[in-house]
């Protein structure tokens, strides 16, 4: 299995998690920056630890008040 395989499959495999934790609402969105998330790593113009930090970043902002 190639590395963009894997990664496909984790992107399926992640689909699923959030089809049963969100709402269609929420899940609408976020589809397209999700969607661009993943491009990018495909692409190799940025890494899951990269995209994952700056999730983190992000989260952060929001629940620190």
């Amino acid at each position: 299995m190639t590395d963009r395989q894997q990664l496909l499959e984790a992107f399926r495999s992640a689909k699923g998690i959030v089809d049963h934790e969100f709402t269609q609402e929420i899940i609408d969105s976020c589809q397209s920056k999700d969607q661009a998330r993943q491009q990018r790593i495909l692409n190799g113009e940025t890494t899951f630890e990269q995209e994952d930090a700056a999730l983190m970043e992000e989260w952060y902002k929001l629940n620190s008040k």
